[in-house]
This record gives structure tokens, sequence and C-alpha cells, in this order.
């Protein structure tokens, strides 16, 4: 077993598939094992892999390779269930689905008890916390019970918590019941079964030792502990296992992954062979790095440094992103790519993005927001099938927004906007009921070629409300019968195919909900996409990034797929208590359900404000590890609120002489 372990950019993957690429040109691919850190790794590993003897390629995400094998050897799991054999397969719920029934569960609950008086968060806040506490438990091998009392020993003596500890977890354990009882798999409870009860059974064992030979697993500390308890039984029976491992990557423990566990269990098992130079980072922003993390946990100096390139000061916040415009031009019109400069906040309002990208415009150039979410129902092919359902369908009440009217008439009719604009005041004043064109005078005024197209849509309307069809039914009629014809892109077809797929699972899992009526399943589903809860992210990739300046969070920044790195960092906001996060939320708190929590077994602000600093210090040394040039500091003296802002990273930033330009 060899263990690559090396910096960002130092080579570990390359080396990992080259290997690969090795092993597949000598003999087939079918017994070989890779395992990458989430789906966009998967991809490119995919892309990357072009052999003219391949077989099966065999590349997942942990909890990719674990769906598959529940899926596969199902029986084996089921008839250790309570109640037996009873299915042939399991139903998989997606996130979303599960958020949607937790959230249901919280709401009622909330109606009905006085528990949640001092909790501000909203019902589908509380429930994405819920569903982290299994997930997080499941992840790090601990049971129902074991998260329980763990939960109730971070709840302390105050009454009031314990009683919102126990109602919760009493949710949680609704939630679990009716998953179990039905068959259905989110995903932390396919986690749990697959190490409960396949993982550990010798039938099982003996079947993963004679079907992969060779293992190669990428990223080995960003696993969580579930996902080393199967590394570590693959790599005892095969004949070559290989890793690569980060040992700068100390981010990565606060998000699942637990690096110490597998440095302690790998490590002593495996020739480890290390790798320095690093192409994604500059030697100065490396001691940069280092740096900051001696002057907050061992009393150092920060001493002057030339990838500082200067400080971009302000009274006013406006101000301060007027200058890092200007900042940003400078760097643009001396010949950096739009694509290599990424400007960093903790938090990303309104006014920020629309300052920045307003002043860039202006002088020619572009800003994209890594950081917005796309919900799915703004691409306007999906936005078109929610429209066109609840246009079907008045009795739901479920409120059509005026700008989602008229882009799906500017859509379906080929409108200019000031002729949809007209149509859909038509359409708000007669109760959402399309008019008759020729009693509003409307014919003339939308064109009478538009006009035809108009009746077909109010006659294909008026007949699919009369057929009263399921939703999936009728999605597939909208999308074959009035957008198909339309020459949608590819993005478009993509989005339609998600909200069908989405729709599919949604009715699957909702529709064994004894609470829910059947004849109201479309209206939940309505309600889920309505909730943003259903992204589009995942499908589609921004465009032109090259092309546009990149605005992001220092989460987005390390986590994007698309940034391998860049020339220069702006940071904006430095004297921001923003940038200090706790990892703990009202219910939720990722620390006290891993396995450092064993070790203190208590919380207290202490705790939490030393969490916050060792999160960020290892943000900024991550984010400085994928900068090539140089660093700017933005900041102001007045918040956008015009408070004061006396933030720690100020202090932290500031070398005993500022060096750089102004």
């Amino acid at each position: 077993m060899i263990i690559f372990s090396g910096p960002t950019g130092s080579g570990k993957t390359s080396k990992l598939l080259q290997i690969y690429l090795n092993k597949g040109e000598k003999e087939r691919t079918d017994d070989c094992l890779v395992l990458v850190k989430n789906a966009a790794g998967v991809s490119d590993w995919r892309s990357r892999v072009e052999l003219s003897t391949m077989g099966s390629l065999n590349v997942f995400t942990y909890f990719g390779f674990a769906q598959r094998e529940v899926a596969a050897y199902w029986p084996w799991i089921e008839e250790k269930l309570p109640g037996g054999m009873q299915t042939v397969e399991p139903i998989f719920m997606n996130v979303e689905t599960a958020h949607y029934l937790m959230s249901n569960y919280v709401k009622k609950d909330r109606e009905h008890s006085g528990v949640y008086d001092y909790i501000s968060a909203t019902p589908t806040q509380l429930a994405v916390q819920l569903i982290d506490n299994l997930n997080q438990a499941a992840m790090n091998c601990l049971s129902f019970k074991e998260m329980g009392d763990r939960l109730l020993r971070w709840a302390g003596e105050e009454r009031e918590r314990i009683l919102l500890f126990n109602q919760v977890l009493a949710i949680m354990q609704k939630f679990r019941t009716f998953c179990l009882a039905n068959r259905i798999l989110d995903y932390s409870l396919l986690v749990e079964l697959f190490n409960q009860y396949l993982l550990p059974a010798e039938q099982y064992r003996t079947v993963l030792a004679q079907r992969y030979r060779f293992l190669l697993v990428d990223n080995l500390e960003k696993t969580v502990p579930a996902a080393q308890q199967l590394l570590r039984q693959i790599a005892r029976g095969n004949e070559e296992t290989y890793f690569t491992f980060n040992p700068e990557e100390g981010i990565n423990r606060f998000f699942g992954g637990n690096p110490e566990l597998a440095r302690n269990i790998f490590f002593p098992l495996c020739a480890v062979e290390k790798l320095t130079a690093a192409y994604t980072s500059s030697a100065e922003a490396r001691q940069l790095a280092g740096a900051i993390k001696q002057k907050v946990f061992a009393d150092g100096e920060l001493k002057e440094t030339s990838f500082i390139k200067g400080q971009l000061d302000a009274e006013l916040r406006g101000e301060m992103l007027l200058k890092t415009g200007a900042k940003v031009v400078s760097l643009l019109e001396e010949g950096v790519s739009p694509g290599e400069i990424a400007l960093l906040a903790p938090l990303i309002d309104k006014v920020m993005e629309f300052s920045l990208e307003r002043y860039l415009k202006e002088r020619g150039y572009s800003l994209v927001n890594l950081a917005r979410s796309k919900r799915l129902v703004d691409i306007p092919f999906a936005q078109a099938l929610i429209t066109l359902t609840l246009l079907s369908h008045p009795d739901w009440g479920t409120v059509i927004t005026y700008s989602a009217l008229q882009q799906t008439l500017s859509l379906l009719l080929k409108l200019d906007p000031v002729r949809s604009a007209r149509l859909a005041e038509e359409i708000f004043k007669n109760a959402l009921v399309l008019p008759e064109l020729d009693e509003q005078g409307l014919r003339a005024k939308i064109g009478f070629h538009q006009a035809e197209k108009y009746q077909y849509l109010k006659s294909w309307l008026r007949e699919k409300q009369q057929q009263k069809l399921e939703l999936q039914h009728f999605f597939q009629l909208v999308f074959g019968e009035l957008l198909a014809p339309l020459a949608p892109l590819e993005e478009d077809i993509l989005a339609c195919r998600q909200m069908i797929d989405a729709l599919t699972r949604f009715e699957q899992v909702v529709s064994k909900d004894p609470e829910i009526k059947g004849e109201e399943l479309g209206r939940h589903f309505i309600d889920l996409i309505y909730n943003g809860t259903l992204a589009a992210d995942v499908l589609f990739r921004h465009q032109g990034d090259q092309e546009q300046v990149l605005l992001t969070t220092p989460y987005q920044f390390l986590f994007s797929p698309r940034i391998d790195r860049v020339s220069y960092l702006i940071w904006l906001d430095i004297s921001s208590e923003s940038w200090f996060q706790s990892i703990a939320k009202e219910l939720s708190n990722p620390y006290i359900l891993s396995a450092s929590w064993e070790e203190k077994k208590e919380w207290n602000d202490q705790i939490d404000q030393s969490l916050r600093c060792q999160q960020l210090v290892d943000y900024l040394q991550s984010i400085l590890r994928k900068a090539t040039a140089g660093l700017y500091l933005a900041d102001s003296y007045l918040s956008s609120r015009g408070w004061e802002q006396d933030g720690q990273l100020y202090q932290w930033l500031q070398p005993d002489r500022t060096g750089g330009e102004a």
C-alpha cells in the first residue's frame, strides 16, 4: 500500500490517474475500484480516462458505491430488518424529499408545542439541521441512541433545551421509523444499513475481496469514518492499494472528514511517498498561510510579506467596494485574465454584488457570483412547466408570480416583453383564467400569428384540465407538446428532465405518508419547488468563467470544482465578524457528533470560539494555497448597516509594517 502525501497542486491525483491508466493498458479495469471525493470528481476522472480496453469504470463517491451495493445485495440486508423480506428493492430518497418530509413533521409538531418558542429558525431550516444530525451520526458510525445521548449532553442542564431536544429526537425517530417501515433510504439510513448489516457480513466480504484486486482512493483526508471502514476492509485482501493525502487540508474536519483518524489507521500500514512542489500557489502564499497560523495559535508575528500587495481601506462600505472595483480594473488592464481574479467575502449581499457588477460592466468587464444558488425554477423551460401546472390547477391556490407568467408567455408565444406584459396583466385581471382576445381587444395588440398560438394554448389547457391528469403525465405532455417544438437547449432539456425525475422520486416517497392525500401530491411537489429546495447547480456548469471575475464565499471558493487556482485574491470586509462562523446551530453541532467530542464531553463558549478560529485559519490557509500572484485586503470602518467593525481577522493580517500599494 502506498500513500502519495503532498499539498494542493503537488500532482497527487495525476499520479493516481497514471497508475490507473497503466493498469488499464495492460489489462481490463473491471477489478479496479476508484473512490473520489464528490460527483464532480467522478465526472472529471471518467472524462480523463481513454483506454482501448477499459472494461467497467468503477469510479464512485463513497455514497455512490454504498448505494450501488445496497441495491445489489438488498435481500441480504432486508432479511435482517424488522418485518423481514417485503420488497424487491428499496426506494432511494433524494435530499430534497427528505428535507420536505422532515419539514412537514417539524411544522406540525411546532403548531402544537411550545418548546420552540425561543427558536427563530423556520421549519425548513430546522428540518435541515435534523437531517444533518442523522447524516453526521451515520458518517461517524454512531447509532441513533448514541446520537441522542450526545445531543442531550450538549443541551446541558437547561430545562427548555432538554425538552426541545427530546421533542426533536422524537421527530427524527418518527422520520426514521417511516423510512424503515416503507423501505425508503435517505443518506443516513443507507450508510447505516451498509455499515451495520452488509459490510460486516462474511459472505459480502468474500464477494468484495474477489471483485477488486486494486483500490485507488483520492483525497483520503476527506473521507468520513464510515468510508474508512470500507477502505480498510478492501485494502486487507486486495493486491495493491494507492491513496492520496493532503496533510494541509485541516478544513475537512469541519465537513465530515476525519484526516487524523485516516492518518492513524492507514499511515502505519503504508509506504508514504512525499510530494512537495505545488503548482497552484507560490512560496510566498504558502509562507503567509503558515505565518497566519503561527500568529493565531503560537503568538507568532506576521512579518511584512510581498504577497500582500496592498490594503483597500475606507470609512464607508460603498467606498470600499468602489476601491475594490478600481483595483480589479487595474489588474485587468495590466493583462490579468478575469477568471484569475477572485473576490472573497464571508457574506455576499445584493448591494455588494450589484455595486461590483455595475462598476465592472460599465468598463466592459463581467462578474459572476459563484455563491448564488441557481434554482431549478429559474430555468425558463422548467419555470414554464410550473407556471402551466398552476394555470391548470387553480384550486391549489398557489400564487403565480407576475414575472413567471410573463416569461412563460414570452417563451411559448414568442412575444416581446411589452406584449407579454400586457397579456399577463389581462390574465391576472381575469383571475388567472386565459381571457378571450377579442373581448379585450388584444388580438391586434399581440399580433395575429401570436394570437393563433395563444388560442392553441388556451384550448390545450382547457382540454388537460378536463382530463384531470396526474402531474407526472401532465409534465411529460407539456414538454412533448408545448416545449420540445421550441428547440430547447441542452440546459433546458436537462432542467425539464430533472424536474420530471424529481417528481417521480417525490411521489414514490410521499405517497406512502398517510398524512398526505394522493390528490395533494402535486401541490406538495410545487411547494417543494417554490421553497427553493430543488437546485439546478448540480446539472449546469457556468459558461465563460475565464472571461468573468469571480465573486464568491470562502466555502464556494474551496469546494467549487471549477476553481483550480487563481492569480489574485481580494478579501472583502476583513473587519467583519461574519468571517467567524460557528459550526453549531440551534439543533445541530457537527463537533459533538465527531470523534473529538469524546475527549471533552462538554460544549461551552470557549470551545465554540476556539473552533471558530480554527475553522477560519484552516479556510485561509487552504485559500492561500490556491493563489499564485498576490492578495489584496479590502475593508471599511463601518458595515453596510452603519455599525463599527472590529473583527479579529483584520488584526491577524496586519504585519509589523504594511507594505505594497494602497
